[in-house]
């Protein structure tokens, strides 16, 4: 088994390399029951039945909070990693995922206890990534009228808590918001 490690003794489960094995399936089916998982997912039970794993590079699964999450992002951006970030393989998306938030900005940074997962600069690194795919699949990007309830209350409550960055006061300008799906 496979995986970028979250630190020194357990990985993240978001990208892991297993080769397929029904033994491997019998064991893990068995023992579902019987291993607690420490974080309640997959990857705390994971953990607990591959005690032995192969670290792959921390750009196979960088997580986005790996970019700073600081309202003066460009700069601290430009300090770590030159012009751009490092070359990396896949971005992991923590907390809310960017097709669940307006284009304009991260929404992560709307809600007090996802703000350590917000970046505008991950943020717009997927939408021009989303601008570059096939019309057709954009299509799977879209807002349902209950995400933009949810989006429109988070804004309110940020604006209530008066967070200092102010995302709550960026202008949407999302057509997203209005065509809905």
């Amino acid at each position: 088994m496979s995986a970028t490690g979250n630190d020194v003794w357990i990985f993240n489960s978001g990208i892991m390399v297993i080769e397929p094995s029904n033994c491997t399936f019998k064991i893990l089916m068995d023992r579902r029951k019987e291993i607690i998982s420490y974080n309640g997912g997959d990857q705390g039970f994971l953990n607990e039945v591959f005690v032995w794993w192969h670290r792959l590079p921390r750009r196979v699964n960088f997580l986005k909070n790996f970019w700073a999450n600081t309202t003066n992002e460009a700069s601290v951006k430009n300090e770590l990693f030159g012009a751009d970030p490092p070359k990396v393989y896949s971005i992991h998306y923590l907390g809310l995922k960017p097709w669940l938030c307006y284009r304009d900005y991260d929404c992560n940074w709307n809600i007090g206890d996802q703000r350590v997962y917000a970046s505008d600069v991950a943020h717009q690194r997927w939408w021009k990534f989303h601008d570059a795919m096939d019309e057709k699949l954009q299509k799977f990007c879209g807002l349902t009228k209950k995400r933009k309830i949810e989006l429109d209350w988070d804004r309110k409550m940020a604006r209530k808590s008066q967070f200092s960055d102010e995302h709550w006061k960026i202008n949407v300008t999302d057509p997203r918001r209005v065509h809905l799906i």
